[in-house]
């Protein structure tokens, strides 16, 4: 129970398994976010990247009704720029080169603005991405196996111009840079772009030489993502280090952390921005992945969406405040700040459509703010998942079982395989994890002592072995199933009144036995041949044709197993039948979930905790985010156009505490208290548009 007080370790009580529901059971509240300090909640990222085919810029600028403009639309914080991509500086420089059509301090002038209006401001530099020093400097590129580089062919406009951080001079050409901005304008932060190593690997002669000199062999992908992460945080630590000795007390970010290996990196940051636009390839279930990942770090983190229709630099593109309205409380639902990006005109002046836009959702999260800051999220459940250092957390395995979770209502966070997950009352395994001895033992432990398990499909494999670490709880291993599609026969009852079917596992599945004490809960089917240009049948798949003797879910006392890759399958198909599956079990497993509600499946119902101080109460507060999405075409994403409102949304807080009262905030109403079993208690919502706020204050 690492971190736990007296109070929460009480309220946890003794940990249980199980399979009835017991009362007593695990929670976590991570008393570091409650101490977190008290940063800004709505935050610009103004992106101002300018190619030297713009001919002026800042032409329009004026410093009043900048600051103005962004004052009205309750904007408390914002990203300017030091450094673009391109390479070129929006202040005089003695380094340059400045961009060619500026003729002023712009960098100054922003800074200036914002701090006579109280607004924080920081200054952007662009690292690894520099499309100059990459003409310049051929020396410091990154090289690929292939012996090519990043460098646009000369008929391609430039993208990726990827440099490589074992280059001590360039490193330290860019330390220069960061001491001559930091040291000359009154900056609250830094915020570093593009430092994470590109594809997470390099064959520059830098590397090459660094690599074999140790003994090493550069051309294997561990040993290369090991020495990345190396380069990684070096850089890190030096740039912090160079920021804090320059300007005591400024502070210093790093965007691309969504990756493994935080726990190295986290010392030498401030925050976390995760940068996420939904509707510009990053998705719907990014955000709420990811930052169930950030949020376990002790650091701060913002979600940052942004104003565009599409993606970075849409000219033209905006979205509807309702769009921004149901992205932003997806964002403080998870107990993360509002970070909003937009992009500059060339011409320096915002424009006061966007910031119209921006200020009617800003305005909304200013009002609930008493109502987020020092909220922690309480979770009672955790994906387990890892890889190499840098590799993305943002798979499909991932997704689909935070999918699953948030349709199911469980409060859970997303951690590596070395954090302390023995404090949460269930831990799941994804797809794909690599479950080495260590880790099994330790899983086997934590079963043992009340626990509970749910893998999916590989990660019941030790890594590297074909062998199953499952064994003490009744589940053997017998290799991959040779079909795809594989089927399911239900045996348990989570299809309800549906008669007996052959469900379809698109994604192929294991071959697994259950033997006492395991019971089996579905039945792995097989067709009667596999679907080649040799034997095939009608359109798709060969129809099932019999039952085997090995499970597609089994159950063994505290651990449950799909034996097809549950996430990847629900995340790519979205089949009804694995979601029933998938809550039939966790349900046995976790017993009573925090929080229960009526809700659609597509709502977002969170829980976080403030704890009581001068003034104020204890108190939880449940989030209920509507994400009511217009039918999508197959050429764009969601939108959250036209939301349908709900009606008479029944929320229960299923926690033994005594609730003295209870407020949707965002209505301003009081609300009935209702008295739950188990000590819960429940209201009912008479309407939730887009984003409500339940507040229990106890007793």
């Amino acid at each position: 129970m690492h971190g736990l007080d007296r109070r929460e370790f009480l309220l946890a009580g003794v940990a249980a398994a199980s399979a009835a529901g017991v009362n007593g059971r695990r929670i976590w509240i991570d008393n570091r976010q409650a101490a977190m300090p008290n940063r800004p909640w709505r935050k610009i990222h103004l992106d101002f990247h300018n190619s030297q085919y713009v001919a002026k810029i800042g032409d329009k600028f004026n410093a009043d009704e900048f600051g103005d403009r962004l004052q009205a639309a309750s904007i408390d914080s914002i990203v300017v720029f030091a450094k673009d991509m391109h390479g070129y500086f929006y202040y005089p420089s003695q380094y340059g080169p400045v961009h060619p059509g500026l003729s002023f301090d712009l960098l100054g002038a922003q800074v200036k603005a914002c701090r006579q209006r109280k607004i924080a401001v920081y200054a952007y530099y662009c690292t690894t991405w520099d499309n100059f020093l990459a003409e310049h400097h051929a020396d410091w590129l990154v090289v690929k196996r292939d012996r090519t580089n990043y460098l646009p062919k000369f008929d391609q406009t430039p993208r990726w111009t990827a440099l490589c951080l074992a280059h001590d001079d360039f490193v330290e050409l860019m330390l220069k840079h960061t001491r001559e901005f930091v040291s000359r304008y009154e900056l609250d932060g830094a915020w570093f772009d593009m430092p994470v190593p590109i594809a997470g690997e390099c064959f520059c002669r830098r590397c090459l030489d660094a690599l074999r000199a140790k003994g090493l062999d550069p051309f294997d992908t561990k040993v290369q993502r090991r020495h990345k992460q190396d380069l990684h945080v070096s850089f890190l630590r030096r740039a912090t280090q160079t920021v804090r000795e320059t300007r005591p007390g400024c502070q210093v970010d790093y965007n691309g952390q969504c990756v493994y290996g935080l726990a190295e990196r986290v010392p030498h940051m401030d925050n976390i921005d995760i940068e996420a636009l939904p509707t510009a390839g990053w998705g719907y279930y990014y955000f709420p992945t990811l930052v169930r990942y950030t949020r376990t770090s002790g650091l701060t983190s913002y979600g940052m969406t942004g104003r565009f229709h599409s993606s970075w630099a849409d000219f033209g593109g905006l979205k509807l405040p309702v769009q921004l309205d149901v992205e932003l409380a997806g964002i403080v639902a998870n107990a993360a700040r509002c970070d909003i990006g937009d992009q500059m005109p060339p011409s320096g002046r915002l424009d006061p459509a966007v910031y119209h836009v921006i200020g009617k959702s800003y305005a909304r999260i200013k009002a609930l703010e008493p109502w987020l800051e020092g909220a922690v999220p309480v979770t009672e459940a955790a994906i387990i998942t890892g890889g190499l250092p840098l590799e993305n957390i943002s798979t499909e395995a991932n997704f689909g079982i935070s999918k699953l979770l948030i349709e199911s209502r469980i409060q859970f966070d997303v951690v590596e395989p070395d954090a302390p997950w023995e404090r949460y009352g269930v831990v799941l395994l994804p797809d794909g994890l690599q479950v080495d001895a260590k880790l099994a033992a330790r899983l086997v432990k934590y079963a043992s002592s009340g626990g509970a398990i749910l893998v999916s499909n590989q990660a019941g494999v030790l890594s590297g072995s074909g062998q199953s670490w499952l064994e003490p709880f009744g589940l053997q291993y017998k290799g991959a199933s040779p079909f795809k599609p594989a089927y399911m026969i239900p045996r348990a009852g989570f299809t309800g009144d549906i008669p007996p079917y052959e469900y379809a596992l698109y994604e192929g599945a294991g071959q697994w036995k259950a033997d006492a004490p395991a019971e089996v809960l579905a039945t792995l089917g097989e067709p009667a041949f596999q679907r080649s240009p040799e034997h095939y049948t009608s359109h798709a798949q060969t129809p099932f044709d019999h039952a085997t003797d090995y499970a597609a879910i089994a159950r063994g006392g505290p651990v449950a197993l799909f034996a097809f890759p549950l996430g990847t399958s629900y995340f790519t198909r979205g089949y009804w039948v694995y979601r029933q599956a998938f809550q039939y079990v966790i349900r046995r497993l976790l017993g009573t979930p925090l929080v229960e509600s009526d809700a659609p499946m597509s709502t977002e119902v969170t829980l976080t905790h403030q704890a009581a101080r001068a003034g104020r109460r204890e108190r939880y507060m449940v989030h209920v985010v509507n994400f009511s999405a217009l039918r999508r075409a197959p050429k764009h994403p969601d939108f959250y156009d036209d939301p349908i409102p709900l009606t008479n949304v029944r929320v229960r807080l299923n926690l033994p505490v005594k609730t003295a009262s209870a407020r949707a905030i965002v209505a301003g109403e009081n609300l009935k208290l209702q008295p739950g079993s188990d000590g819960g208690v429940e209201v009912t919502l008479a309407r939730v548009p887009v984003h409500e706020v339940v507040c229990f204050e106890l007793a």
